[in-house]
C-alpha cells in the first residue's frame, strides 16, 4: 500500500495525473488509513464500512463512474470487512450499494469525465494495487483461524493429578443425580398439568350434565305436586301413595344434583357468593325446621342453641343454610335412636362459631383424615349408598369461600362434633346476648 501511495505522490509532483483523479484516489484510500491508525472499537466497524462505501462512491463518480479507472474502489468495503472480522456480509452489502449507486449516477449522466491516456492507466493500477494490498494485509492481520472446537475436545485430556479421582467420580455422580431429579420433576409437572386438564374436563362434564338433569327432574316434581294436591280429583287407592314417593325421590335426586353442580362450580372457581347482611339465626332456624321431620322419623332429638338477640353477619345466606343442612343431615343419618343432635351458634373471639354435635356412632381415625375431600365417605357400604360424599366437602368449600375453616372431632361410639369458624360478623354487632335453647 505504501509503494502505491508513493507512486501516486510522485505522479502528482511530476504533474502527470490530474488533481480530480488523484483526489478520487485519496478519497477512496483515506477511510482505510484512518481505520488502520484508529483501529475502530467493537460495534464501530459497520460505521467505518458505511463511510468507506460513501467515499469510494464519490471517488468513482468523480472519475468516469463504474467504467472509470477507480471502479476497483467499489470492492474496498468488502475487503475491509475481512480485517474487521464477522462483518463480511455488511462489507458485501456496502460494496454492492456503492457500485449500484454510482452506476445509477452514471446512467443519469451526472458522473465526472472519463480520464484518458496514462492518467487513467496509472490511476487504475494504483486503485487496484491499494485495494488488493489492503485485502492481503487484512488476511495477514487476522492470521490463521483457530482449530475447530470439536478437534480441541477430541484431543486427549491431560493426565489427572493424583488424589482427584474420587472427587471427580463424586462430582459426576452428583451431576447424574441432579439430571435424574430434574427429569423426574419435569415428568411430575407434565403429569400435574395433564391431571388438571382432566379434572377441568370432568368438572365441565358434571356441570353440563347437572344442568341437563335438573330440567326434566323439575318437571317430574311439578307433576308429582299436582298429583299430591289432587288438583284434578282423587287417585285410585293403589296409586294414592305414588305421588308422595315420586316427590320424595325427586327431591333427594335434586339435592344430589345440586351438590354435584355446586362442587363443580367451586372446583372450577366459578362459584360466586351473594353476600349480604342478615341475622344468622334465620337461615339456621330454616334448616332446622326442614330437618325436624327427618330427625323425628329417625328417633333423634334435634335442637338448636342460638343467641337470644340478633347476630348479624355479612355472608351468603344460602351457603350458611346449606352448610347447616349438610352437617345436620349427616349427624341425623349416623345417630341411632334415642340419640341427639345439637346445633350451637355463637360469637367467639370476634368470629362466628357454628357447632353441630351428635351422639352418634362416631368416625374412625383413618376415615376422619379423608373426610372433607370430594367424594370421600365414611362408614360401611350401606351408609355410603345414601349420598355422593360431597356434603362435608361442600361445607369445607363454603367455609373457605368465607375465609373460614372447618374442624372435626370424633370418637367411635361417642359421637362427632363439627365446628365452623367464619370471620363474617358485622363489627357493630359482634357482641351477642345469652344463648337460648329452641
Amino acid at each position: 500500500m505504501g509503494v502505491c501511495l508513493g507512486a501516486a505522490l510522485l505522479l502528482i509532483i511530476e504533474g502527470s495525473v490530474s488533481l480530480t483523479l488523484m483526489g478520487g484516489l485519496a478519497l477512496g484510500a483515506l477511510p482505510g488509513l484512518i481505520g488502520w491508525m484508529v483501529r475502530p472499537r467493537e460495534g464501530h466497524g459497520a460505521i467505518l464500512l458505511v463511510v468507506w462505501a460513501i467515499a469510494c462512491a464519490f471517488a468513482m463518480a468523480m472519475n468516469g463512474g463504474v467504467s472509470g479507472p477507480l471502479a476497483m474502489w467499489a470492492a474496498a468495503p468488502l475487503l475491509a470487512s475481512v480485517a474487521l472480522g464477522g462483518l463480511w456480509r455488511d462489507g458485501a452489502t456496502m460494496s454492492f450499494a456503492a457500485f449500484t449507486g454510482v452506476a445509477m449516477i452514471q446512467a443519469a449522466g451526472q458522473a465526472g469525465p472519463m480520464p484518458t491516456g496514462l492518467d487513467s492507466l496509472f490511476a487504475a493500477l494504483i486503485a487496484s494495487g491499494v485495494a488488493l494490498a489492503g485485502g492481503a494485509a487484512a488476511l495477514m492481520i487476522r492470521g490463521p483461524r483457530p482449530a475447530a472446537p470439536e478437534l480441541r475436545l477430541a484431543a486427549a485430556p491431560p493426565p489427572r493429578p493424583p488424589g482427584q479421582t474420587g472427587l471427580e467420580l463424586e462430582a459426576r455422580r452428583n451431576l447424574e443425580a441432579r439430571k435424574a431429579l430434574e427429569a423426574q420433576l419435569a415428568e411430575a409437572e407434565a403429569a400435574r398439568i395433564e391431571a388438571q386438564a382432566d379434572a377441568r374436563g370432568k368438572m365441565r362434564f358434571l356441570a353440563n350434565m347437572s344442568h341437563e338433569l335438573r330440567t326434566p327432574l323439575n318437571a317430574i316434581m311439578g307433576f308429582s305436586d299436582i298429583m299430591r294436591s289432587r288438583l284434578f280429583g282423587d287417585l285410585p287407592g293403589r296409586y294414592a301413595d305414588y305421588p308422595e314417593l315420586i316427590h320424595e325421590a325427586g327431591r333427594h335426586l335434586l339435592d344430589l344434583i345440586n351438590d354435584v353442580l355446586d362442587m363443580s362450580k367451586i372446583e372450577a372457581d366459578k362459584f360466586e357468593l351473594h353476600v349480604e347482611d342478615f341475622d344468622v339465626r334465620e337461615p339456621v332456624n330454616a334448616a332446622l325446621r326442614i330437618l325436624q321431620i327427618q330427625a323425628h322419623e329417625a328417633g333423634v332429638n334435634l335442637r338448636g342453641v342460638l343467641p337470644s338477640e340478633p347476630l348479624d353477619v355479612r355472608a351468603d345466606p344460602r351457603a350458611i343454610k346449606q352448610m347447616v343442612l349438610n352437617l345436620v343431615s349427616n349427624a341425623v343419618k349416623f345417630t341411632p335412636p334415642p340419640g341427639s343432635v345439637t346445633v350451637t351458634v355463637q360469637a367467639v373471639e370476634g368470629v362466628l362459631e357454628l357447632v353441630v354435635a351428635d351422639t352418634g356412632v362416631g368416625i374412625a381415625p383413618e376415615d376422619l383424615v379423608r373426610l372433607g375431600r370430594p367424594y370421600e365417605q365414611a362408614g360401611d357400604s350401606a351408609a355410603r349408598a345414601g349420598g355422593t360424599g360431597l356434603g362435608l366437602s361442600l361445607v369445607k368449600a363454603f367455609a373457605g369461600l368465607h375465609q373460614g375453616d372447618m374442624t372435626m372431632e370424633s370418637r367411635l361410639g361417642e359421637g362427632t362434633a363439627v365446628t365452623l369458624r367464619l370471620p363474617v360478623l358485622v363489627p357493630a354487632e359482634a357482641a351477642t346476648g345469652a344463648a337460648t335453647a329452641i
